[in-house]
């Protein structure tokens, strides 16, 4: 049976010197914690070495291991990193016999090595530090909706152009302060951009040289928000030039 309250969010992010693909239920986050003290994850292995992604058939076995611990547990799944070929499913569950159950259902699984584990975890730290995104990993699917829609117009997206940051702050002098330290980070300043309308009004548009491959993108996303966060501030928008396939660069 489909949860409708769930609210799913999917997005890449790199994890041990690798892109994984991540999902988390985002609204667990107010979720009352004090039932299911116990993380059970569950992994999914492809048994052929060869296997660098999840075949469709081992990803539709791997869902159906999901799919029967949420029903004949009643386990809380909270999310997932998918990572080569292999799965990982994340549950909150009640207790240490619910995890025996569970493991057996695992263990059972044909034609992909399955295994589970368990970890006392109370505060729900894995799905609140690994799983549930923050700004920076929120930015990362709103970067592949940009570029899909720099790509419809015909951009060159391995193509190196200017990319602007428009990164806002509660003051003037806080602003200048981070313009400063992202000169500092490889950025160069372009100037102010006040928008009185927004709650944090003094903006600054700094510039870097990159291609709009989603990687590089979701690098330089990443390293401003992380930078603005350190000055209460946070990224608004990034823009670039279209740079047309085999054209001149034409401004959007």
């Amino acid at each position: 049976m489909k949860d409708n309250s769930a609210q799913w969010f999917e997005y890449d992010w790199p994890l041990d010197g690798a892109m994984a693909r991540f999902g988390a239920d985002m609204a667990l986050i107010d979720a009352d914690r004090a039932a299911r003290p116990l993380l059970m994850y569950v992994s999914c292995q492809s048994r052929s070495e060869k296997r660098e992604t999840l075949s469709a058939i081992e990803r539709s076995i791997a869902s159906g291991v999901k799919d029967k611990l949420i029903k004949k547990l009643g386990a809380l799944y909270a999310g997932y990193i998918e990572i080569d070929a292999q799965i990982q499913y994340y549950f909150y569950i009640h207790d240490a016999e619910e995890f025996e159950r569970g493991e057996t259902i695992a263990e059972k699984t044909p034609l992909m090595d399955c295994t589970a584990g368990l970890a006392d975890e109370p505060d729900w730290l894995t799905y609140k530090t690994l799983l549930y995104p923050d700004a920076a990993k929120l930015q990362t699917e709103l970067n592949r909706d940009h570029i899909a829609l720099m790509k419809k117009h015909g951009d060159c997206i391995s193509a190196v152009r200017r990319v602007t940051f428009t990164v806002y702050f509660p003051t003037e002098s806080i602003m200048l302060n981070f313009a400063e330290a992202a000169r500092k980070a490889g950025f160069a300043y372009a100037g102010p951009n006040y928008s009185p309308e927004r709650e944090l009004a003094y903006g600054a548009d700094i510039v870097r040289l990159s291609s709009l491959k989603k990687a590089d993108v979701d690098a330089l996303t990443t390293r401003v928000i992380n930078l603005a966060a350190q000055y209460g501030g946070e990224l608004g928008e990034w823009s670039a030039p279209i740079v047309d396939r085999g054209g001149p660069l034409n401004a959007i």
